[in-house]
């Protein structure tokens, strides 16, 4: 049996002494289901109680009128505030949730291959400021899911019932131009109603495929042929967009492909696709910083085609899928290297920046962000070098006046650099580039709290601009939030 793993970013603040375990049965009919327990702290709405965290991992559905064999149990340590207890249900759809700290929990509960947008897939109802309408997501989120109180004692004993989500199957086989199976070849599907990425995989060693959990709808499927691998046989950490793609049957271009109708508990089969003969190229390099020279890892490489040229002819007026999909994207390794693949000739931008916000005290490389133009003509690019600089730091303190709101999540941006206060109202914001721009403070939930000064030195922050220069460092930036008008 093959095991899929998936990520989702998510967390909750887990404040916990005693520890004990979570038994559950879970009765579900045709798909197998992550399922997440989520402690809700009863004086915050529940957005508000989110960190980040990362996610499961998913088993292929099993044979309708089955249960599932549980492939592995991801949960969280009690002492770790940034992660979320998550199971899979095991061959009798059991599950059990091991170190769960005392508090009142909702049991989030959601089909392990449900492909569903972001937003409608978060495990808790998003808060958008809005006070009544906040207020009745979250009453309807707690009839929607089953409610815990865990002692720190007991264990605790509950029995699920999960709903049909009714999904389809696209499946099918890839070849190459001779008719040799493309084994690794990456296979996408998209919905024609939304031209975002979609749902992919690489092919097993045969060149078929099969992608499960689909909505009924129309889908455009494609296929690119295998990535270029590194360090002996290694498949780069890397996420392509479709400029290489050939769309089914066998075209270059999305237009001549019919769409693939989805319907609901049923697949469709035989979606073949003959990879297209055509002159694709890989990029891969390195980024370093510039004052010493030493590897960057953990870096995002973004890769992607200017403005003003068309995927087939290379010259002008790309549209559709080829002009919202044509986006590369890799990690930097601990060596600062990265690769993508499948690149057909053309003007591109190369923009690098450092990985994502996680928590305040992430440990992350923090650099100004680089952009750097580059053209592929006929070859692969082999070595590109990129030099990052390290910027400026800024750091101080927050302040929230006391009120009824709950207290909120802070980001502090200075330009493109950004990070999270911390739980003790401190922050540090490093990369800052060089320049004179807006101190900016992002409040989550909006329209709850307002920012009423932001001072350093004598400078009033909220009417001017932040000035600093390269290498630069500005301490015992004070700002003052305060709750909005009800």
């Amino acid at each position: 049996m093959q095991i899929v793993e998936s990520s989702k970013r998510m967390g909750v603040l887990i404040d916990s002494i005693r520890v004990l375990s979570i038994a559950a049965r879970m009765k579900i009919k045709a798909e197998a289901v992550v399922v997440f327990a989520l402690l809700l702290a009863a004086a915050l709405p529940v957005a508000n109680a989110y960190a980040q965290s990362e996610g499961a991992t998913k088993l292929p559905p099993a044979q309708s009128g089955q249960n599932y064999a549980r492939a592995s149990e991801f949960l969280a340590d009690h002492r770790d505030r940034y992660r979320i207890p998550t199971a899979i249900t095991d061959a009798n759809g059991e599950f059990v949730f091991h170190r769960v700290g005392a508090g009142e929990y909702y049991v989030f509960v959601q089909p392990a291959d449900e492909h569903l947008p972001s937003a409608e897939a978060a495990p808790f109802p998003p808060q958008t400021g809005d006070t009544a309408a906040d207020a009745a997501r979250l009453e309807q989120y707690k009839k929607d899911f089953t409610k815990i109180t865990v002692n720190g004692e007991s264990p605790v004993q509950i029995d699920l019932r999960v709903r049909n989500p009714h999904f389809g199957v696209i499946s099918g086989r890839i070849v190459n131009a001779n008719g040799e199976p493309a084994a690794g070849a990456n296979v996408s599907a998209m919905r024609t109603s939304e031209r975002v990425f979609g749902t992919s995989m690489h092919t097993r060693e045969n060149g078929a495929y099969r992608i499960i959990g689909l909505p009924a709808g129309e889908y455009i499927v494609s296929a690119s042929p295998p990535p270029k691998t590194i360090n002996g046989g290694e498949r780069p950490k890397s996420m392509e967009g479709l400029l290489g793609a050939t769309y089914f049957p066998s075209t270059i271009d999305s237009h001549n492909s019919p769409p693939v109708v989805v319907y609901p508990d049923r697949e469709t089969g035989d979606i073949n696709i003959t990879l297209a003969v055509r002159s694709l190229h890989s990029v891969a390099g390195t980024v370093r910083k510039e004052s010493d020279g030493h590897p960057v890892a953990g870096a995002t490489v973004r890769l992607t085609r200017k403005a003003g040229e068309d995927q087939a002819s290379g010259t002008e007026n790309a549209a559709g899928i080829e002009a919202s999909m044509s986006n590369y994207f890799s990690a930097t390794d601990t060596q600062g290297r990265w690769s993508v693949s499948n690149l057909p000739d053309g003007k591109y931008t190369i923009f690098v920046r450092p990985a994502p916000v996680v928590s305040a005290d992430a440990e992350t490389q923090k650099f100004v962000e680089k952009r750097q133009d580059l053209t592929v003509a006929g070859a692969d690019v082999e070595d590109l070098a990129i030099e990052v600089s390290v910027g400026g730091r800024i750091s101080g303190r927050v302040t929230v006046e006391e009120g009824s709101a709950s207290t909120p999540q802070i980001l502090i941006a200075a330009g493109s650099a950004i990070a999270r206060v911390g739980p003790e109202g401190t922050f540090t914001v490093s990369g800052v580039p060089e320049g004179e721009f807006p101190l900016s403070v992002i409040i989550r939930p909006p329209k709850v709290f307002y920012v009423r000064s932001i001072e350093v030195n004598g400078i009033d922050l909220l009417h001017e601009k932040l000035k600093i220069r390269a290498g630069a460092e500005i301490k015992d930036i004070h700002i003052v939030i305060s709750p909005a008008a009800p």
